[in-house]
């Protein structure tokens, strides 16, 4: 668990200032401009908490820590460009009355 601990900690930090880091040296700054991307890496930030809380304590059962992973891939994803079938679909229907 201390990779998911590591992994929130990084998140966050980039949220809250931007991010320092010393890859080689150098000082790497990151600043999330969008809210939209705020909102999803903060949902990502959560999910793995909540993972993170149902591993260290044996709650919810491994299929529901799974569904916790999922969730905070599918918000990345969102920030990063990944779009999944369900996505399309929801836009279709959602934005374009498709099927009404």
């Amino acid at each position: 668990m201390q990779f998911i601990e590591q992994l929130r900690g990084r998140v966050k930090d980039i949220l809250d200032k931007g991010a320092g880091g010393s890859g080689g040296g150098e000082r790497e700054s990151v600043v999330v401009t969008r809210a939209r991307h705020r909102k999803h890496i903060t949902n990502a930030v959560e999910a793995l908490a909540r993972f993170e809380e149902m591993a260290e304590y044996g709650e919810g059962g491994v299929d529901m820590a799974a569904e916790e992973l999922r969730l905070a891939a599918s918000e990345i994803g969102r920030v990063v460009g990944r779009v999944d079938v369900e996505d399309v679909l929801d836009s279709l229907f959602n934005d374009f009355c498709v099927g009404k």
